[in-house]
């Protein structure tokens, strides 16, 4: 059956940081909340999540042609998305697997393949690939993350991110064997390399080496619930520091962190909920999480109720630049 209608995405003016004209609207009799009512599927890296692969297919009719099945844990960059049914269905462009001697001069780089994949089932909710995260990442490369103007690998530079730096990464791409990251500060930097990738790149980029063979540049900061560490942490109405504060947070108050934002060199977080003393209670808000030489906030549940595990390359770009201050 399709539907042809109409539905409320969310407020036309729900980013302005004072949050007057929104919380207006709930007090005139407004039949809706605050919203946002929907999520945006976004465009751009996605890693395979599914643990028996996916077929990639040559339409977005799910009974068309097999082109090729695409294991888990392999990127692919999607460049399109639509709806076949239950399922959102994605074009999406494969890089191709390196193979020995890709690196001999002369030799004719390999070609994408482009196909359909399932997305997402809109009954169940399952995923079949994963998106790289948008918003906060902090760079871990000893070397430091280079800052190109361009997406191409051999872009000219603009600068140098030192390790420990936080970035906002708003879009992300696949060159040259590499995820690459539009950053909102302008420019591009190289977020990770795709296991697989041919020994001599690698070695020429250097980066952090991670036990999949690939090679970390910056890590994403991960959502999910936040402890404070310093008390009267104040939650702000809008993404600026200097927007008006609704609340302040005792230490060891946790707070549910949907979304990562970097302002000032500062990493924020989107607040959805804080709990103290066995009590929770819904909000909407932002606070402060932590900038390379301070921190107000540590993760204590990874989104989805992950164990905590630290990253050691977090940790330890975190402490260089500590060191460094």
């Amino acid at each position: 059956v399709k539907y042809s209608a109409w539905i409320s995405v969310q407020w036309a003016d729900e980013e302005e940081e004072d949050g007057n004209n929104v919380a207006a609207r709930l007090g005139s009799g407004s039949d809706e909340d605050a919203g946002p009512w929907t999520e945006p599927i976004p465009l751009g890296v996605y890693r395979i999540s599914f643990g028996a692969g996916l077929p990639l297919r040559e339409t977005p009719e799910r009974d068309s042609a097999v082109l090729d099945k695409l294991e888990r844990g392999r990127c692919v960059e999607v460049v399109e998305t639509t709806v076949k049914g239950d399922r959102v269905r994605a074009r999406c462009l494969v890089p191709p697997l390196s193979q020995e001697g890709d690196d001999q001069p002369g030799k004719k780089p390999a070609r994408f393949q482009s196909g359909w994949i399932s997305l997402l089932n809109a009954l169940t909710g399952a995923s079949g690939a994963s998106p790289v995260p948008l918003g906060a990442y902090v760079a871990v490369a000893e070397g430091g993350c280079v800052i190109t103007e361009g997406g191409r690998l051999d872009s000219k530079e603009k600068g140098t991110l030192n390790p420990g730096s936080c970035i906002e990464v708003v879009a992300t791409r696949i060159e040259e064997g590499t995820v690459r990251g539009l950053i909102a500060a302008g420019g591009h930097v190289t977020l990770f390399v795709l296991n697989g990738a041919s020994t001599n790149r690698l070695a020429a980029m250097g980066g952090t080496k991670n036990p999949d063979g690939g090679r970390m540049f910056a890590m994403p900061v991960p959502l999910g619930t936040y402890q404070v560490v310093q008390n009267g942490l104040s939650v702000t109405t809008g993404l600026s520091m200097n927007s008006p504060v609704s609340m302040k947070l005792k230490v060891n108050a946790c707070a549910e962190i949907a979304e990562t934002r970097v302002e000032g060199g500062r990493v924020r977080g989107r607040l959805t909920a804080v709990g103290y003393g066995g009590v929770a209670k819904e909000v909407s808000g932002w606070m402060s999480l932590f900038e390379p030489t301070q921190r107000w906030a540590k993760i204590v549940c990874f989104k989805g109720g992950r164990p905590i595990s630290p990253h050691p390359q977090q940790e330890q770009a975190q402490a260089q630049a500590q060191a460094q201050a």
